[in-house]
């Protein structure tokens, strides 16, 4: 998966609702999508995952649900599908 520049917000975002697309799940927080659908590495500094929860809440039908407990990532600000 080639590394997506979450500094060019066109990029990001067509990044961002291809990955959601795909998405097998309705529930997702910025740091999941960074690793999982954005090739990142590391820990996303926090302009990355405030892009990054733009551009999913850019995405029609994900709505903000506030924070989440993630065995991964602990407690983020998520975004579920709606139904």
């Amino acid at each position: 998966m080639a590394k997506v520049n979450t500094q060019n917000a066109s990029e990001l975002k067509a990044a961002v609702e291809k990955y959601l697309a795909e998405f097998p799940g309705d529930l997702i927080c910025a740091r999941q999508l960074w690793y999982e659908g954005l090739g990142g590495e590391g820990a996303a500094n926090a302009t990355t995952v405030a892009a990054i929860e733009a551009a999913i809440a850019a995405v029609p039908g994900w709505n903000n649900v506030g924070d989440v407990r993630y065995e991964k990532f602990g407690s983020q600000n998520s975004y579920k599908l709606a139904k």
